[in-house]
């Protein structure tokens, strides 16, 4: 579906698409105004295997979710943005963790990146592991000092602390909470084993994305509860849940969050170099935001698309998806893909 005017999007997804490697499947759904202008699957081959409904993992897409997750209980008083992770879970504090807070968490400040991910990979598909695991870990720096994207552990600490409040894991508090009342049917952060045969298998477009491929097409991890990176959605999923966010937290008549929690969250709250990715980055409260004092001479550079500005918000899935709004456009645009590659090919498509 493609709303006149909007006839370049259709071309330029072709054009994508005829780019990517052979079994490649996209999808590429956009809200303007808060109406649906696209909403648009192919694959190379053609053929009707994608669909607009297909289901893809979204890697890191899924941490604006489980971010949301947190807002919706600061929202109903059970969270406190400041207060210590050890509140809600008293075994994490500790090792030099004992300072950590969510909003540290949230801006990847908590301490604990990525310490000793390969042989995490093991205990994914195993919650209580895991979560023992990290409440032991050791502080690689003092919380809050610095910031260093926590690429799986941003959502391991975050999903443990809404199953302590909530009394209910993350994938089914959003399911309760969010995607069932939303009507979002090919939507969960933690995908049923019936629904895996409709996800199409990673592609590595590029030579460092092998590894990735090889362990996301295993279907033990990618059943796995992982709410930094195990999101599986349609672009137009991930696209109506932006676009949610967009309205101030409403979507069909039914509030989801406070308008005040996503204007909060929405903004800038660290806008600096990034210790683990090796970049700057500019944070809010679990997005990526627009803008900064930090951006690429080069306007094409820019994380959010060479249009983006502080009015910009979105997530970025590991060489494959993205989503983002722009409130100053009225803009939502959401991109699913299997076929991972590398920067700077990934950043150009």
């Amino acid at each position: 579906m493609i709303s006149p005017g909007f006839e370049k999007v259709g071309t330029v997804f072709e054009k994508i698409l005829k780019q990517q490697a052979p079994y490649s499947g996209a999808q590429v759904a956009v809200y303007h105004q808060g109406q649906l202008v696209v909403d648009l699957a192919g694959s190379r081959p053609a053929s009707t295997i994608i669909t607009t409904e297909t289901p893809f993992i979204n890697f890191s897409v899924s941490k604006a979710f489980t971010a949301a997750a947190v807002w919706r209980l600061i929202d109903d008083g059970k969270l406190e943005l400041d207060a210590p992770v050890g509140k809600y879970w008293p075994e994490f504090a500790s090792r030099g963790k004992e300072s950590a807070t969510l909003r540290h968490v949230l801006l990847h400040q908590a301490g604990i990146p990525a310490p000793h991910l390969r042989l995490q990979v093991l205990f994914w598909p195993f919650w209580n592991l895991v979560t023992r695991g990290l409440a032991r870990e050791k502080a690689q720096y003092q919380p809050g000092t610095q910031s260093a994207y926590h690429l799986v552990n941003f959502g391991f600490i975050l999903g443990e602390i809404v199953r302590r409040v909530s009394g209910q894991p993350i994938d089914v508090y959003l399911q309760q909470n969010f995607f069932e009342p939303m009507g979002l049917k090919h939507t969960w952060m933690r995908v049923p084993a019936a629904e895996l045969p409709r996800s199409p298998r990673l592609i590595a477009g590029a030579e460092k994305m092998k590894t990735t491929v090889h362990i996301f097409n295993r279907p033990m991890i990618r059943c796995a509860l992982i709410p930094a990176a195990g999101l599986h959605s349609n672009a137009l999923g991930t696209a109506t849940f932006f676009q949610m966010l967009l309205n101030g937290g409403e979507f069909a008549g039914r509030r989801y969050l406070k308008s005040e929690t996503i204007d909060l969250a929405t903004r800038s709250h660290y806008d600096g170099y990034d210790a683990y990715i090796k970049f700057n980055m500019n944070w809010g409260l679990g997005l990526i935001i627009g803008g900064g004092d930090h951006q690429p001479p080069n306007r094409r550079d820019r994380v959010m698309g060479s249009g983006s500005t502080s009015t910009t918000y979105g997530a970025l899935g590991l060489g494959t998806c993205m989503v983002w709004a722009d409130r100053r456009a009225g803009l939502v645009t959401a991109f699913t893909c299997n076929n991972m590659l590398s920067e700077p090919e990934v950043n150009q498509r």
